[in-house]
């Protein structure tokens, strides 16, 4: 028990009480006591109660000392001498309320009482069941240390099965998109190889076409005819820009399987020596059908700062799994702002006069770090939060659409490469997540 948390208990009693040490220190008084000695509690803290016993000071060591031995209220006499007057006899009630340790000597809940009457009973019965209550307080206390040491550790365990959970979907993910992006190569592959070749035929066949009118000007009716009936003028036009266009598409095709083959990285070793614009910008790839426009949004447009980094030491596959996570919950943000807009709104127009943006900001900040910036202007996060977004389950997201593990997750991965992640927002410009990662491995 702490003198201060005696006080509370013993100022609202009339009776002079004194928490002292086995050994007669006095560390605490209450205002009645004060009275009874006719001194500060300033001037009595840290004394011995000897030096205020007219009697032998052996008497209060002795006094003490049963006191310490018993767990019962012991009663005692005192006469306690003042710097006026005569010395006032009194009553002394004590006992132990909290056990000698180590470190400390026990210490006693003393009450001094100068009258003689049945008040002396109920007093001493106020005195017994504030002991015990002191007591009963601690237990609970110590129950409730122990109580909560066990969730927490239910907690951190819970937590671990969650993360691995989700480890193992992510991984899952990867080898899916790992598996398409291999089953769409082959295919796509032979197209885009083919199209120059379909594209030579057709210039070598068209210069063949032009040659026969050259040598036959005058066709019969018959091929006359024909000519009219395919439009040979428009197929020779319309021919080359079909090749043209399917050559743009199976260029399109590669660069997003090449996208969803640097998203998996499935075949390369943990750690690497990665491009980190290549995992921002398969990570584009693959969200690119929520940036679009739809029903209910306007789409987001995307503002890409890139500066001029150099490779770094990284595992690209959970580098590439933060850089979803926070793009994702950007897009979720945006989502959510423009809903809310609407709503609010009563005219479409005024909704639409706001463009849903996320920048993505790269540069080095020194020949041993590069930062990533990834901001969006959504509502931004409330300030009160701002401090639980890292924590595992916390999320601002209705139930059933957020695990409140993607963040958590991406503060241990970009703290496992030794690097720093950190958030600002404001409801003013929305909310902004800065990642430092060190260019090379750090010991």
């Amino acid at each position: 028990m702490t003198p201060d948390q005696f006080l509370i208990f013993a100022q609202v009693l009339p009776e002079p009480l004194l928490l002292i040490t086995s050994t007669g220190e006095i560390l605490a008084v209450n205002q009645a006591a004060t009275k009874l000695f006719s001194k500060t509690s300033k001037a009595l803290i840290g004394q011995q109660l000897s030096e205020f016993v007219t009697d032998c000071p052996q008497k209060v060591s002795d006094y003490l000392r049963v006191c310490a031995q018993s767990r019962q209220m012991i009663l005692g006499a005192f006469t306690i001498h003042q710097a006026v007057g005569e010395g006032i006899a009194c009553r002394s009630q004590g006992a132990v309320i909290q056990p000698r340790s180590h470190d400390s000597p026990a210490i006693n809940l003393l009450r001094l009482e100068k009258r003689t009457s049945n008040q002396f009973v109920v007093l001493n019965q106020k005195i017994h069941a504030l002991s015990q209550e002191i007591q009963q307080r601690q237990c609970i206390q110590l129950e409730l240390a122990q109580s909560n040491e066990t969730l927490k550790h239910t907690l951190i365990k819970l937590q671990n099965a969650l993360e691995s959970v989700q480890k193992e979907k992510m991984s899952g993910l990867g080898q899916l998109v790992a598996g398409i992006a291999h089953e769409i190569n082959n295919p796509i592959s032979f197209i885009h190889g083919n199209l120059t070749y379909a594209s030579e035929y057709y210039d070598d066949l068209l210069t063949l076409i032009h040659l026969y009118q050259q040598e036959y000007p005058h066709p019969s009716e018959v091929i006359q005819e024909t000519i009219e009936t395919l439009e040979l003028d428009f197929l020779e036009k319309d021919i080359k820009n079909l090749l043209s266009s399917m050559m743009m598409g199976s260029q399109r095709i590669a660069e997003i399987v090449k996208s969803l083959r640097n998203f998996s990285r499935l075949d390369e070793a943990t750690f690497k020596l990665v491009d980190i614009h290549e995992g921002l910008e398969a990570a584009l790839m693959i969200l690119q059908s929520r940036l679009n426009p739809r029903t209910q949004y306007s789409g987001i447009e995307v503002i890409k700062e890139y500066g001029e980094l150099p490779l770094v030491y990284c595992s690209p596959g959970q580098i590439n799994q933060v850089l979803m996570n926070i793009l994702n919950n950007a897009i979720d943000a945006l989502e959510e702002a423009e809903k809310l807009r609407s709503e609010r709104s009563a005219s479409p127009e005024s909704t639409q006069n706001h463009s849903n943006r996320i920048w993505i900001r790269t540069e080095q900040l020194s020949d041993r770090y590069i930062a990533i910036r990834i901001k969006d202007n959504g509502n931004g996060i409330p300030t009160q939060i701002h401090h639980q977004i890292f924590n595992p389950f916390f999320t601002t997201k209705p139930v059933g659409q957020g695990t409140g593990l993607g963040l958590s997750i991406s503060y241990q991965i970009i703290d496992s490469h030794n690097g720093r992640i950190n958030m600002m927002s404001d409801s003013a410009w929305g909310t902004e997540f800065s990642i430092e990662l060190p260019i090379v491995e750090v010991p």
